[in-house]
């Protein structure tokens, strides 16, 4: 990797100097602090592990403590591996539970950095913690977040579990590669890693049991199950040796014994088969032992040494006061804060003895991948005094954006009054202007709520669907945070309305540098001149000249042709800014471009493939769209979904043949396809209004349900 002396910038990995001011280029091989990456200062370095680095880093606008999780350069370069690191952070994005950490940006630049951001967090590892004791009790709500979610992680291990008041808070998703095997090489940390994962079988949840119960059985023991010099010696041993049972190295009882023998069961069909069994097993060796959670939670406050690091014994789901300044708003930390304990009240006995090693699934910091099976979003409790959704049944957006507290963020306050019944029964009835005011009040409701993420999900919802009866919730958004108003933008750029253009401007004079140039694209495409400025100078910037050279290449204006090219030549074949700076030199009639393009077609990778065939269509290509067309009609190619969607995109009816499958997959990613290519072809979609309304009201996972409630706007 390279820095630039003078301002501390990224450098693509072949410049001597920095294309900005002239300076020498600095050769490293991790970033030094006040490194530029982005929007972030570099802070230092937190760890490195196989698959890359994690940096403490400050949003330079926003004043945020993140953290930053950024693939080794070799790994950069080879597209497969961007593809699914990157997939990792969205998939993390739709999970919202209080044990997994928030991912809220990510990054693929020229410069071959490619890294997503997380939440920063504080609070001492369980590695270091059973260093200090021989058991470890931990409260099941570390692993209640990966259950409900069905998340392998194919690493899980004690550096990276994060214990933040009796263990609330679990990082999660790091490094995600699902599928993948890089030429002889295996992922994952192996003391942790499972027998089909060493031998390159597939993986599928009860991998992650396999990580808990090593964990487990090192909480309970204090030794590794398996151990070896070299990893060919601890691979043999994972594959074809038992280790002794956990209860005959240390006093367990009986039940919690063959719990951790059952998860560390090598063949995978006779395993325990889920996270939430390995819980009900613990519950019961808990409830076998008499122990409850106050004596668990009192004996991790004696083990703290110190009762002011630690709040006393609260319900779930609380969060120091001092983490909460580094918790980002849209996680609700202002509703998790614990009193602090009585400095004065007698401690209870250091260690309950070996009865409960309750551990969890952590993400480490080299490879992980995620095989996300019908996400399911958390169950949110409305506040004191609310209605409630009924027993068994996902909450309804307006119970859900009602979890936090605080004040709202930069946004007014504002609610109507919603029709009476549920937005199934208002469809049912074919009262088409009451559910179009049930859907649009939820939404707002949910870009009035004081959670950022709410927020965020909503704007994502309205932009998915892709209606123009959702505007003026954009506009409502246009107000909001930075990174709303960035979303806000982008979805009304891509909707076109001329109405949109005296909002967008109103929004640029109120930003800040660092995001102008998104608004100006937007405003660009609306036919706004002005703007045209903005986006010439950001053509000069790295970390902004992808955008800027787009807005203009999708206008016909070639003035960011040069920009283009310089990404094309510079970065590598597949990845994402590669391919979206072909595709506007495409745009702009470069033969050469739609050469590379074509070339992408016949890829394995059905991101690649599926992107450059819209992109050629986009260009005019008739060929490509009829490749998509066949993609979507087959419902056995890799990724018939996202085939259509991209025919929606470009305004295709054939897109609605794969939408009744979808909309009724148990797949969440199939689903907000199905959902979006309604959006984009609501004029022809109507026939599935019943089966969208039923998403809004009944789908487990809040983003869905959002954007079906969007996409309802427009039917």
């Amino acid at each position: 990797m390279r820095v630039c002396t003078a301002c501390k910038r990224l450098l693509p990995a072949d410049a001597d100097r920095c294309p900005s001011d002239g300076a020498a280029a600095q050769v490293v091989d991790t970033l030094p602090r006040d490194t530029r990456l982005g929007a972030y200062r570099i802070d230092r370095l937190l760890g490195e592990g196989g698959m890359g680095f994690v940096y403490e880093a400050t949003h330079e606008v926003l004043n945020r403590r993140s953290a930053i999780k950024m693939l080794r350069p070799e790994l950069a370069r080879q597209p497969q591996v961007v593809t699914r690191f990157l997939n990792e952070a969205r998939a993390v994005n739709l999970i919202d539970h209080p044990n997994i950490v928030n991912v809220y940006d990510y990054g693929d630049h020229q410069h071959g950095s490619v890294y997503f951001v997380m939440e920063f967090l504080e609070g001492e590892t369980l590695d270091e913690l059973m260093r200090r004791r021989q058991v470890l009790p931990v409260p099941d709500q570390l692993v209640e977040g990966p259950a409900n979610v069905f998340v392998v992680a194919r690493e899980g291990h004690p550096c990276f579990v994060k214990l933040l008041d009796f263990g609330v808070a679990q990082l999660r998703g790091s490094g995600a590669v699902q599928g993948l095997t890089l030429a002889g090489a295996v992922l994952g940390t192996p003391q942790y890693m499972s027998p089909e994962q060493i031998s390159g079988g597939v993986v599928d949840a009860r991998s992650d049991v396999w990580s808990l119960g090593v964990m487990l059985y090192r909480a309970a023991t204090g030794q590794a199950p398996f151990k070896g010099e070299e990893f060919a010696e601890l691979a043999d041993k994972i594959l074809h040796h038992t280790p002794r049972p956990a209860d005959e190295i240390a006093p367990l009882p009986p039940a919690l014994s063959q719990l951790i023998t059952r998860c560390l069961e090598r063949n995978i069909a006779e395993r325990c088969p889920s996270i939430a069994e390995v819980i009900a097993g613990l519950e019961r060796t808990k409830q076998a032992c008499q122990l409850d959670d106050d004596a668990i939670r009192a004996a991790v406050i004696a083990d703290s040494g110190a009762a002011g690091d630690i709040a006393a014994a609260a319900p779930r789901d609380r969060t120091r006061d001092s983490i909460g300044g580094s918790v980002p708003r849209y996680q609700g930390a202002a509703d998790r804060r614990a009193p602090w304990p009585d400095a004065g009240a007698a401690r209870p006995r250091s260690r309950l003895g070996a009865y409960v090693a309750i551990a969890a699934i952590a993400c480490a910091l080299g490879g992980v991948a995620y095989a996300v099976r019908e996400r399911r979003a958390p169950p949110i409790e409305p506040r004191a005094g609310s209605t409630g959704s009924a027993a068994g049944k996902p909450p309804t957006i307006g119970e859900a954006v009602s979890r936090g507290v605080g004040t709202p963020t930069a946004l007014p306050a504002g609610r109507g009054t919603s029709p009476v019944g549920s937005i199934v029964e208002l469809i049912a009835a074919g009262d088409t202007a009451a559910w179009h005011r049930r859907a649009e009040q939820d939404l707002r409701d949910a870009i009035h709520s004081d959670r950022l993420q709410q927020q965020g999900f909503a704007v994502d919802a309205l932009a998915l669907a892709h209606v123009p009866a959702g505007a003026p919730l954009l506009y409502l958004a246009l107000q909001g945070a930075p990174e709303v108003r960035v979303k806000a933008a982008r979805a009304l750029g891509e909707l076109g309305l001329p109405d949109a253009a005296p909002r967008l401007r109103d929004a640029l004079a109120a930003s800040g540098d660092k995001i102008r140039v998104e608004i100006a694209a937007s405003l660009y495409r609306l036919g706004d001149k002005d703007a045209r400025a903005i986006l010439l100078r950001a053509t000069d910037d790295p970390a902004a000249r992808l955008t800027a050279a787009l807005a203009m290449a999708e206008s016909g204006d070639d003035a960011g042709r040069a920009a283009l090219a310089d990404i094309v030549a510079a970065d590598p074949p597949g990845r994402d800014a590669w391919r979206r700076a072909a595709g506007g030199l495409a745009k702009l009639g470069d033969d050469h471009a739609r050469t590379l393009l074509e070339g992408e077609l016949a890829q394995p990778d059905a991101t690649r493939s599926i992107g450059a065939a819209e992109l050629l269509a986009r260009a005019g290509d008739a060929r490509a769209r009829e490749q998509l067309a066949r993609v979507a009609a087959d419902r056995d190619a890799s990724a018939p979904g996202m085939a259509a969607a991209a025919l929606a995109r470009l305004g295709d009816p054939r897109a609605l043949g794969w939408v009744a499958g979808g909309l009724a997959s148990r797949d969440v990613d199939e689903r907000m396809l199905a959902l979006a290519i309604c959006g984009r072809l609501a004029a022809t979609a109507a026939s599935h209004t019943r089966a969208i309304g039923k998403l809004a009201a009944d789908d487990p996972d809040l983003r869905v349900r959002m954007t079906a409630e969007a996409v309802l706007l427009g039917l």
